[in-house]
C-alpha cells in the first residue's frame, strides 16, 4: 500500500503532531498576514509613489494578493484546529487545503528561486557589491526553498494520515454498532 505515516516526526502522535502542525500555520499565517497589511500600509504613505504609475499598481496588486493568499492560509489553520476536534469529512477538506497549501509553497519557492537566478543588479558603480551581495543570497534562497517544499508537503501527508486513520475508526465504529445485535441505538456515530 506504501509508505504509512504513524507519528508526526517519528515521535508524535498523529493527533497531536496534525495540533503543533495546525497551531504553527496559524501563527505562521497571522505573522505574514499582519506583516503583509503594514507592508502595504507603509507602501501606500510613501510620498514618492503618490502618482500612479505601471509599477505602483502591479506593486499594489501583488500586496493586496498576497494579503488574500494570507488570510486564506490563517483561516484554513483555523479551520484545521476546529476539524481535529470534528468528524472525518472536515479532516478531509482540511487534507485538501494542506495539499493546495503545498503546491502554492511550490509555486512560490520555484518562483523565487527563479527570480533570484534571473536577476540582475543595475549597471552603476555598486554593481559588483549587488552582483555579489546576490551570489551569496541564491545559495541560501535554494535551501530555503527546497526546505519549505519538503515541510509543507510532509505536514500535509502527516494532516492526510491522520484523516484516513480517524476515518477508518469512524468506518468501524459505524460498522462494529451495525452487525452488533445488542445496541438499540444504531445512530450514535
Amino acid at each position: 500500500m506504501g509508505l504509512q505515516i504513524t507519528n508526526c516526526c517519528f515521535c508524535i502522535p498523529l493527533k497531536a503532531g496534525v495540533i503543533i502542525i495546525s497551531l504553527f500555520m496559524l501563527f505562521n499565517g497571522l505573522l505574514l498576514t499582519v506583516a503583509e497589511v503594514l507592508s502595504f500600509k507603509l507602501y501606500m504613505q510613501d510620498k514618492g509613489l503618490k502618482e500612479v504609475s505601471n509599477e505602483h499598481s502591479i506593486a499594489v496588486t501583488f500586496e493586496i494578493i498576497m494579503i488574500a493568499i494570507d488570510a486564506f492560509y490563517t483561516l484554513g489553520a483555523a479551520f484545521g484546529l476546529c476539524a481535529v476536534i470534528f468528524s472525518y469529512r472536515m479532516l478531509k477538506l482540511y487534507s485538501t487545503f494542506g495539499f493546495i497549501v503545498a503546491g502554492i509553497q511550490f509555486l512560490f519557492s520555484i518562483s523565487a528561486i527563479v527570480s533570484s537566478i534571473v536577476y540582475r543588479c543595475a549597471e552603476g558603480e555598486n554593481s559588483y557589491v549587488c552582483n555579489k551581495m546576490n551570489s551569496y543570497r541564491l545559495p541560501y534562497k535554494i535551501v530555503v526553498g527546497i526546505c519549505s517544499i519538503l515541510l509543507t508537503v510532509y505536514f500535509s501527508l502527516v494532516i492526510s494520515a491522520y484523516a484516513r486513520r480517524k476515518k477508518e475508526k469512524e468506518v468501524a465504529a459505524v460498522r462494529y454498532l451495525n452487525e452488533s445485535s445488542d445496541q438499540t441505538n444504531h445512530n450514535f456515530v
